[in-house]
């Protein structure tokens, strides 16, 4: 009957496309039908890969369903939401897997109801303080959803693999589009303007306008790491040159996209991934970081300028436009967390560019210093994970991938700030919850090992 349907349908879109042409719309509606199908008539194996699927979209940028004009619903917010539904529905998934939340979203989840204050004594835009709020709550589906995913094994694997395979489709369009803009009369259903920007200092930045913005970018820093761990896993000489290329194209990708604090943030995991791992390999790295920061300013005018005032605002002395107005709107939403230190709902501080302050304004000091501890705390415990499986020769790989996205992760919240749209929050959210399950699991096989063995095996073993 599957097979039927899909045939069905199959025939329905070609004969749909033959009329009236494709263009995103269809496309994106297509993509949905088929994961939808994938997911409520797969049963439990259709979850699982459902939700493989649901991070392929992440790809879809910012192709949205507009319900008023500051609340538009994102397709991949409502898969996630279709897919914690049909686990619902099969609760032997949820009796087999430990779940559970850390502790400090335990702490942050009653200031979320809280900031709905302004609503209730008065007249506030609830479509804007929805908006802010639901990008928040779309962690908890992810939490729940993860963990039951990841209960198969191989699961790691096809996750990773999507995601990496994500930030591979962006940085490959974003560079076709950027040295082949006539790609717009080709494909003009889904690209609109790929000519690139001029920025105040002459820096020639690509556009993404398959997905959307340069936030695209964002994904490219947390999706590079996982380069790492799939050269291990898949290790001919073939599949190593396919994950180097694609690696490629994401680096000239954050390159070209233009966010200084991207590229200093890219230096960061150079750095960590040598110093920790890549003493062998560190000289294939920087050549290829070479090449790439060679070929692009050979290429592209004034990068030595864009440099030189993303450090200039780094030391809190803006020299350009963009970066004195986030200057800007930092110090409002400091000066609105002193005056309201218990915040002022949901979306008062508006765009801020740091989930950190958003938080501190919207919410409150204390919820922006509980979120903040969370990510530090998570943060420590990576490491330290991460440091002792180098050490042992076990997962060693894939605790460095998780911890460099991680970082990148980091940046996104403190500088960027994502909690504005489910686009840019979503793979923030997956990376972050990839990093909660890998260390629960990682801290449950140690007491495993421990509990297993003889007591005069392990000191601490023989202290239990």
């Amino acid at each position: 009957m599957i097979v039927v349907i899909a045939v069905l349908a199959a025939v329905a879109f070609g004969f749909y496309v033959a009329q009236n042409g494709l263009s995103y719309k269809e496309l994106i509606l297509a993509l949905g039908v088929l994961i939808t199908a994938v997911i409520v008539f797969g049963g439990e194996r259709g979850i699982r890969f459902g939700f493989v699927l649901w991070v392929l979209t992440l790809a879809l940028g910012y192709r949205t369903v507009e319900w008023t004009k500051d609340l538009r619903i994102h397709p991949s917010e409502i898969l996630l939401w279709l897919l914690l539904l049909c686990i619902f529905a099969h609760r032997h998934l949820l009796a087999r897997t430990r779940l559970s939340l850390p502790w400090w979203l335990w702490l942050f989840i009653p200031f979320w109801a809280l900031a709905w204050w302004p609503l209730v004594v008065g007249d506030a835009p609830w479509d804007k303080m929805l908006n802010e709020f639901r990008d928040f709550l779309l962690f908890i589906p992810i939490m729940i959803i993860v963990p039951i995913v990841l209960q198969r094994e191989n699961y790691w694997r096809l996750l990773m693999l999507a995601f990496f395979l994500v930030g591979t489709w962006i940085g490959f369009m974003g560079v076709v589009e950027y040295w082949f803009p006539q790609v717009t009369d080709i494909f003009p259903a889904f690209i609109h303007a790929a000519k690139p920007e001029l920025t105040d200092e002459g820096f020639v930045r690509a556009q993404f306008s398959f997905w959307g913005g340069s936030q695209a970018t964002f994904i490219c820093a947390m999706a590079l790491p996982v380069a790492l761990v799939l050269v291990t896993w898949w290790s001919r000489w073939y599949s190593r040159a396919a994950i180097v290329l694609a690696a490629g194209f994401q680096m000239l990708a954050i390159y070209i996209g233009g966010y200084r604090s991207l590229w200093l943030i890219l230096i960061l995991q150079i750095v960590v991934a040598c110093v920790l791992r890549l003493q062998k390999h560190g000289f294939a790295v920087a050549a290829l970081c070479l090449v790439i920061g060679v070929g692009g300013y050979h290429y592209i005018p004034n990068t030595t300028e864009r440099a030189m005032t993303g450090l200039a605002a780094l030391r809190g002395q803006p020299i350009d436009h963009s970066a004195q107005e986030r200057k800007d709107r930092a110090f409002d939403a400091i000066d609105q967390a002193i005056a309201k230190p218990f915040g002022g709902g949901w979306s008062s501080a508006g765009w801020v560019h740091s989930d950190f302050l958003q938080v501190a304004a919207n919410l409150g000091v204390v919820p922006a210093l509980i979120f903040l501890a969370g990510y530090l705390f998570t943060l420590e415990k990576l490491f330290r994970n991460t440091r002792s499986c180098l050490r042992t020769g076990e997962h060693g790989d894939f605790g460095l991938a998780l911890l460099l996205a991680f970082i990148a992760a980091g940046e996104h919240l403190a500088i960027q700030g994502v909690q504005v749209l489910p686009q840019m929050a979503l793979p923030v959210w997956f990376v972050w919850t990839l990093v909660q399950v890998w260390l629960r699991r990682t801290s449950e096989s140690t007491e495993l090992s421990y509990s297993y063995a003889a007591p005069n095996f392990y000191p601490a073993a023989n202290f239990q």
